[in-house]
């Protein structure tokens, strides 16, 4: 698999780490990456996955970009893929 390919989301995800923990539950943050939607946007994102401990509620894997100011905003189109982000520009 090529670094520039994008992934599918039902492949694998991006690896995450564990971000916050309480009696009910754990939160898992990913690395930033770049995300296609199935509207073709493509956004620079994260996603916070959240396992409930009693099993009572289903796991939750919700996508966050960024917008205006920094705002963390949650991203509304369902996400189809991803690929890591690219080198940053150096300049010539």
């Amino acid at each position: 698999m090529n670094k520039n390919d994008w992934i599918s989301v039902k492949e694998i995800l991006p690896n995450s780490e564990l971000s916050n923990e309480s009696s009910l539950r754990k939160e898992y943050r990913s690395q930033n990456v770049l995300i296609q939607t199935k509207r073709n946007e493509i956004f620079s994102a994260y996603y916070i996955r959240t396992i409930y401990k009693n099993n009572k509620y289903k796991e939750e894997i919700e996508w966050y970009t960024y917008g205006t100011g920094g705002r963390r905003m949650k991203v509304m189109s369902k996400v189809v893929a991803w690929m890591p982000l690219p080198e940053l520009y150096t300049g010539e």
